[in-house]
């Protein structure tokens, strides 16, 4: 008997803790500020949202650097810190992706 595989999850809310898109979801994206309110208002209880120019990525397309936004509650006391989600931002193609 061959084993069955299971089907995958739907993408809803649920499954990704409240942050939008699924990992390695790339999207067009024009400004930064949008995503980041966006996870503003989805992000897990006690956690928060940096940017930070990444100054050693660069976009393979364009060679331009790239804009991490990450949404974690490291340094926010907890004793298991956890990084919820990770994208980056390309400003010259328009260009996100959730990387984790």
């Amino acid at each position: 008997m061959a084993p069955t595989m299971k089907a995958s999850p739907k993408k809803t809310k649920e499954i990704l803790n409240g942050i939008p898109h699924a990992p390695f979801e790339e999207f067009p994206l024009k400004k930064i500020e949008e995503l980041v309110a966006q996870l503003e208002k989805n992000k897990p209880k006690d956690s928060k949202v940096d940017v930070t120019l990444m100054e050693d990525s660069h976009h393979a397309p364009c060679m331009k650097e790239m804009t991490a936004i990450m949404v974690h509650d490291i340094d926010q006391g907890n004793a298991r810190p956890n990084i919820y989600a990770l994208y980056q931002f390309c400003l010259v193609c328009e260009i996100a992706i959730r990387v984790l």
